[in-house]
């Protein structure tokens, strides 16, 4: 016999239906695991005996009994079915593979922690068929080759790339300087006497859409104090990685955050920060929505980014604010 002619055309289909059968003693039990009719597997199974030129079961009248030939191929085919699922389960529990009702989600890891995962139980309590997993990475993912996630959300410019959806989730938003309670900042009267404190700066983000973007300088030139002054402030303060750790600093007592109102209304209302002055500077960027155009129908990404728009909605209303 010629092996590899052989199984150039094997039946797979039928090689799991014999699996099936084999491993649980019937063709209505085979059936059931498999979701198809018993007489489905049973023509499976015949097929694959007619493939192979041999009989695989004897067919009793109330049951099934291996041949020496199907017996010999199910221990096989038994030990092979059981690796590729123990395969599969690992690869998806190490987060390398996802089912079709897994959804993946990207996105920067300030957001991630402020925002999405203190309202991420709505999301699961109402749709618990859905395998949620969540990556906070800085690093911009690229949808169109990395199909293991399939929604990102991410702060900047306008993504314009033809193959994408991208969506903003709120109206442009406010940063203002922030601080714990207990900081000298929070007694200050004037803006001028932030050069004095210890200013907390927070890296760009990844890519071109870094640019632009609003800083200590910024700020200081909108609250009329000196830009080269400012510049020379802001350079001595440590600088973070992401907005969260700065954050963290400041909720530490460690000095002044420059925050998006987004991100910190939580840690104000309940008094882990202040607000030392009102000046706010309107944010030009926004956080998006971005998912690949051509899987905008596929169930789970609709039915996230629809919840995603409902919360953006209703955490706007809550504080009224925009938010970037």
């Amino acid at each position: 016999m010629d092996v590899d002619r052989q199984l150039s055309s094997f039946p797979l289909n039928a090689l799991r239906a014999f699996e099936a059968a084999s491993r649980l003693g019937s063709f209505k039990a085979a059936a059931n695991e498999l979701a198809v009719t018993p007489a489905a597997i049973s023509h499976q199974v015949g097929a694959l005996e007619q493939h192979l030129g041999a009989a695989l079961f004897d067919r009793l009248h109330r049951s099934l009994r291996l041949t020496d030939a199907g017996a010999q191929l199910a221990a096989t085919v038994q030990q092979a079915f059981a690796n590729i699922r123990n395969t599969l389960a690992e690869l998806s529990a190490d987060g390398l593979v996802a089912g079709p009702t897994t959804l993946c989600v990207s996105a920067a890891p300030s957001f991630a922690t402020k925002w999405l995962a203190p309202r991420l139980h709505r999301f699961q309590e109402t749709h618990p068929h859905i395998e949620f997993r969540l990556l906070a990475d800085n690093a911009l993912v690229d949808l169109a080759r990395d199909l293991r996630v399939d929604v990102a959300l991410r702060y900047g410019a306008e993504p314009r790339e033809d193959n994408l959806h991208a969506e903003a989730l709120w109206r442009s938003g406010e940063i203002f300087p922030v601080c714990a309670p207990s900081a000298p900042a929070a007694n200050l009267s004037d803006p001028s006497a932030l050069l004095e404190q210890t200013l907390l700066r927070t890296a760009a983000p990844s890519g071109p859409s870094g640019s632009g973007r609003i800083d200590w300088a910024a700020w200081f030139a909108a609250a009329g104090v000196s830009d080269s002054i400012a510049i020379r402030a802001a350079a001595r303060g440590p600088l973070f990685g992401n907005t969260q750790l700065a954050l963290e600093a400041a909720i530490g007592g460690q000095g002044v955050a420059l925050a998006p109102a987004l991100l910190v209304e939580d840690d104000v209302r309940t008094g882990r920060l202040i607000k030392p002055f009102d000046l706010a500077v309107t944010d030009p960027f926004s956080y998006w929505l971005i998912y690949r155009r051509d899987r905008a129908d596929e169930a789970r990404i609709r039915t996230f980014a629809d919840w995603l728009r409902r919360e953006a909605v209703a955490g706007q209303a809550s504080t009224g604010n925009p938010s970037r």
